[in-house]
């Protein structure tokens, strides 16, 4: 008697398989965006304009060794790349950064893309706080804008590094591109929020 040998699998078999293959296509499709964004003309490849100014500022900034914004500074400094500050921080925004990273190379491929692209995930304070953690906890008074943050006392509003930071306007590296226009109106909203500190800076 001949013995048949069944190569049908059980749906249920079949769907561990797909999810199997769905789970190593998503490690590997990770592995892989996360090798090439190490190289910032990956991330203009699809994210155009500005951000094609962007780079454009950085290798400026080192040919000539003089900065035109922040981020070019920080790239001619540290040679910090657009991935440091945009990686997401953390699990969820890591994640984060990635799920809208998927989705923003559908639409560049599918040609639905708008540019410029809408900020849809702010950079984190996080981003910022791993490299100036020593200077946002230096105590004292004229430091106060950044040290209240981590007074277990104070309960300050919530404001982003770069509301007050701008990273890509610019401006003069003599002033450590700092705009007095971004600045004052969170002293001002901190100071109300507060209840204590001068008012009408933002005039």
């Amino acid at each position: 008697m001949k013995t048949e040998i069944s190569l049908s699998l059980h749906p249920s078999r079949w769907l561990a398989l797909g999810a199997l293959i769905a789970f190593a296509a998503g490690i590997g499709g990770v592995a892989y965006v996360s090798y090439q964004e190490q190289d910032d003309r990956f991330c203009v490849s699809c994210h155009t304009q500005p951000e094609m100014e962007y780079l454009a500022r950085n290798l400026r900034a080192d040919e000539r060794q003089a900065a035109e914004d922040l981020a070019s500074f920080h790239h001619r400094k540290k040679q910090v790349r657009c991935i440091d500050c945009h990686v997401g921080e953390g699990f969820l925004g890591r994640a984060t950064v990635l799920s809208l990273a998927a989705w923003d190379a559908f639409k560049h491929h599918a040609g639905i893309a708008r540019q410029p692209a809408a900020i849809v995930f702010p950079v984190q304070n996080e981003a910022c706080i791993k490299c100036h953690a020593q200077d946002v906890q230096k105590p004292g008074f004229e430091n106060h804008e950044h040290n209240k943050y981590s007074d277990p006392k104070e309960s300050p509003p919530f404001i982003r590094c770069t509301d007050c930071h701008v990273t890509h306007r610019p401006g003069d590296e003599r002033t450590a591109f700092q705009f007095r226009d971004a600045i004052f109106p969170k002293c001002e909203y901190c100071h109300v929020t507060m209840g204590r500190g001068p008012r009408g800076l933002a005039k």
